[in-house]
């Protein structure tokens, strides 16, 4: 297989972040500019790391793992996301991206690591020991009649009720915004009313009805779960869009909140692999802002 190795890639070089460009537009016939990665990856922790195999001083494959702070029971911890696997033209067939998610599985020191894997990496990662979570979906039209469609979608609760939160994932929502904000600007949006709080950003599709806009929430902050519509309100009447979009885990403990959750065969599903912390009986409350691509 030639040998390969693999080291620690320091992205804050200049030389570093050409090279890992390089490969990704080799890899994806691509053409991104070398500061997309480094912002895509750089969470405000620093603990993101890039790893790459190397033959005679080349990079040869790459895979990239984000640092995500997590709340867990009322603790901090830090999980991976492994993401921009890349393999270089000539280098293929080597088993490579296997070569790098094992040595990651073997030094991370994280919860664990997840992913959200296309139809290529998906099985190689199935066969490394990773599980899979599949995703749900939510569209709620907000057009025409946007109280009468929130208030069918919205679970109505009481003021005293709590969100059950024991053995959750929970994402930080202002790492997310923050990483997802040097990436696209003010094309990220937050909305917040009584220390409940969604952000997203607008997307359009095109349908047999036309274009589409959608506003696909990126992660959700819940404080006081009965008074969530007022900045569903918020989102309507600033945005004006189609639908309001959720893409989640489907085991996700916020999903109590919503009617009509759907499957989303067609989305990449969640895949976990444990390190520290044995999350078989655990709820990943991920929804699309947590993903490399957004």
């Amino acid at each position: 297989m030639g040998n390969y190795e693999i080291k620690n890639i320091d992205i804050r070089d200049e030389y570093s972040r050409i090279e890992i460009t390089q490969l990704i537009n080799e890899a994806f016939n691509a053409n991104i500019e070398k500061e997309k990665i480094f912002l895509n990856t750089n969470t405000r922790n620093q603990k993101t790391v890039y790893l790459g195999a190397y033959l005679n001083n080349e990079l040869a494959a790459l895979n990239i793992f984000i640092a995500h702070e997590l709340l867990y029971n009322n603790k901090a911890v830090l999980a991976y996301q492994s993401c921009w696997g890349a393999t270089g033209k000539k280098h293929r067939k080597k088993g490579l991206f296997s070569m790098l998610t094992n040595h990651a599985k073997q030094h991370l020191d994280g919860a664990f690591i997840f992913g959200f894997p296309n139809n290529n990496s998906g099985p190689i990662l199935n066969n490394l020991g990773f599980r899979t979570i599949d995703l749900c979906k939510l569209n709620i039209p907000v057009k025409f009649f946007p109280g009468l469609f929130l208030k069918y979608h919205l679970r109505q609760v009481k003021p005293t009720y709590q969100l059950p939160l024991k053995d959750c994932f929970i994402p930080i929502e202002p790492e997310l915004i923050e990483l997802k904000t040097n990436e696209y600007g003010d094309e990220v949006k937050v909305y917040g009313s009584y220390n409940n709080m969604i952000w997203g950003k607008v997307i359009k599709r095109r349908s047999v009805m036309g274009e589409l806009t959608f506003f696909r929430i990126g992660g959700i902050q819940v404080n006081k779960p009965h008074l969530l519509y007022l900045v569903f309100n918020e989102i309507i009447q600033r945005e004006k869009p189609d639908f309001i979009q959720l893409i989640s885990s489907n085991n996700n403990s916020l999903l109590e909140l919503f009617k009509g959750v759907e499957a989303a065969p067609k989305t990449e599903p969640l895949i976990i692999y444990d390190l520290n912390i044995h999350t078989t009986n655990s709820h990943f409350n991920f929804i699309a802002g947590i993903k490399d691509v957004f």
